[in-house]
């Protein structure tokens, strides 16, 4: 019988001895290693490949385009509702707006067309879009248009309508521009409105204001009293009370000129008379 030295140790740590198994545990931990971390990319692969699947099968959303990103609509030809030829007859102010009080025109501008000896063609351009403030929307513009020799006897027509709209002249309005004693204010009427106005500021607090439509619309209060003022003869309507206005007309367009007194004042006939005769008529 074998003593206990000579007997070979059978169990170390709970593993069996048998000459190769203390080196051959490591690989084979090693392996099982490796096996687990290839199942497990493989795994990954074929969950990434039926996301992508089903991705392809999603239906897409439509992405959100924000106003800057939205194409701008390309300008129109727009109707212009009346203009303002100057003393000079080389320059000419045509006004033109959108149809709805909450619109504008963006970037407005107008130009000649066309030309003959009888006739100017102006066109308007510009995008309507939604005014930022309602209140000063739906406004007329004015437009200024440069034009290469004077007008005269030559009429203004739009190219939209091929029409003459309302055409005034500051020939036959007097030189308010000119004179330090009145100095115009900003003013604006609603683009449906083909008539024009302008608005001054006095002396001692005094409003003026200059107006013009056609004959065939305008309508004026009884007569009061005439004027005859720089080779025109005018009438007057109003009262000491309220305002006085002079009334005269040059062929199909009547124009005015409405005298106020400063806030709690009054003008008299006569010193309304006084001022007209004043104004620079040439």
């Amino acid at each position: 019988m074998k003593s206990d030295e000579e007997l070979p140790d059978l169990m170390v740590g709970g593993d069996l001895l048998t000459g190769h198994l203390p080196a051959d545990r490591p690989r084979r931990h090693g392996r099982v290693t490796l096996t687990v971390a290839a199942a497990a990319i493989g795994l990954a692969l074929v969950g990434s490949f039926f996301l992508r699947q089903q991705r392809a099968t999603d239906p897409v959303a439509p992405r959100q385009v924000s106003a800057r990103e939205t194409p701008a609509e390309p300008p129109s030809t727009l109707a212009w509702l009346s203009a303002l030829v100057a003393r000079d007859g080389t320059s000419v102010t045509v006004y033109a707006g959108p149809s709805a009080e909450c619109e504008e025109l963006v970037q407005p501008r107008a130009a000649v067309v066309e030309q003959d000896g009888t006739r100017v063609v102006i066109a308007v351009e510009a995008r309507i879009g939604r005014a930022s403030d309602c209140t000063t929307g739906g406004a007329a513009i004015p437009l200024v248009v440069s034009l290469p020799e004077p007008l005269g006897d030559r009429v203004l027509r739009d190219a939209a309508t091929a029409l003459p709209p309302p055409t005034y002249f500051e020939r036959d309005l007097p030189g308010l521009h000119g004179d330090k004693r009145w100095s115009p204010h900003p003013g604006q009427w609603a683009s449906t409105e083909d008539g024009w106005f302008q608005g001054y500021n006095g002396p001692g607090g005094l409003g003026l204001l200059a107006a013009a439509r056609p004959t065939a619309e305008a309508s004026r209060p009884a007569t009061v009293a005439t004027l005859t003022i720089g080779g025109r003869k005018g009438v007057i309507t109003g009262g000491a009370g309220d305002s006085w206005t002079l009334w005269w007309a040059a062929g199909k367009v009547t124009y005015s000129l409405r005298l106020t007194p400063a806030e709690g004042s009054t003008v008299s006939l006569t010193q309304f008379k006084r001022e007209m005769g004043r104004l620079n008529w040439n």
